[in-house]
């Protein structure tokens, strides 16, 4: 006789077998959070990781199958072996009558709703490695789209070409940033048994000759005279979206002063980063003699030498 050992599907999630649906939903959460391979590129151990807890998901969080899956743990095979055929001659009987009454055998090619059974339950099957080689998945592929600042900024759809000829249209995220990736599933290469793997894409962006980006935010800066400094001054500014905006910048200024405009960043599905403004004092080199005495005088004036 042989003992079935079932998967512990509470335990890849981490939760107790009684826990609510509630419970479950937030520890899948919190998992797919951390393994997802957008979060974990080139690592394979927390792609299978990844794809374990959500095979336990579907499972745990669909009262039926869940319901299944919980008389299953309590008793695999009844505590029958798998040569004998208790139930009137019908071979895995208790079987058919949890799972919809789909009838099967082992000698059957495909071997129908035992495979299910084994692969989803147990982790494993009969005659897994012939199966692993007859219906191995087809490999992640990797691709980059380059986007110039404007493109990221708007968004949209791009066409991608891929190196098996395929074209593939990528949608780029409003407000798309270096670095970005999205996973487009199925669009991989394909595997012997017919099914595709994954196509991540990686948008890179071109800088801007006038802004720096940081996350949604932008940088800046102004410049201003010395006199403008001292007094105050105001300026208008197209920012990154071709819009004039009106920048206040107040009396006694220093060299290196940072304003914030709330709301005037990058736009995104989040909202919409602010943008700084860096002002630099420029002193004049050219004053004349006339206009250096002047200065002299108004600075004994008041103090300022």
């Amino acid at each position: 006789m042989m003992e079935a050992e079932v998967k512990d599907y509470y335990a890849v999630l981490g939760v107790a077998e009684g826990a609510s649906d509630e419970e479950i939903k937030r520890a899948y959460r919190k998992l797919a959070r951390r393994y997802h391979p957008d979060r974990n590129p080139n690592d394979h151990e927390a792609e299978e990781r990844f794809k374990e807890i959500q095979e336990a998901y579907e499972v745990l969080a669909d009262e039926a199958r869940r319901r299944e899956y919980d008389r299953l743990r309590e008793a695999p095979f009844a505590g029958r072996g798998f040569g004998e055929e208790p139930f009137g001659g019908e071979p895995f009987g208790g079987f058919e009558r949890s799972f919809g009454g789909a009838g099967f055998g082992f000698g059957e090619p495909g071997f129908g709703g035992v495979h299910d059974i084994f692969s989803r339950f147990f982790g494993e099957e009969p005659f897994a490695e012939t199966r692993r080689r007859r219906a191995r998945p087809g490999r992640d592929v990797r691709a980059v789209v380059r986007l110039t600042f404007e493109e990221a900024l708007r968004g949209g759809t791009q066409l991608l070409t891929l190196p098996s000829g395929e074209t593939v249209r990528v949608t780029v995220p409003e407000g798309a940033s270096s670095g970005t990736t999205i996973r487009l599933r199925g669009r991989g290469e394909r595997g012997a048994g017919g099914a595709r793997g994954d196509l991540y894409v990686t948008f890179e962006v071109e800088p801007h000759p006038r802004f720096h980006r940081e996350g949604e935010d932008l940088y800046t800066r102004e410049t201003i005279s010395a006199v403008e400094a001292m007094l105050g001054t105001e300026r208008r500014i197209e920012d990154v979206y071709g819009q004039t905006v009106r920048v206040k910048i107040p009396a006694g200024t220093q060299p290196g002063h940072i304003l914030r405009l709330r709301g005037q960043g990058v736009r995104t599905a989040r909202g919409r980063g602010d943008l700084y403004v860096e002002v630099e004092v420029v002193v004049p080199n050219n004053l004349s003699a006339k206009a250096r005495e002047e200065l002299r005088r108004w600075a004994k004036k008041h103090r300022a030498l």
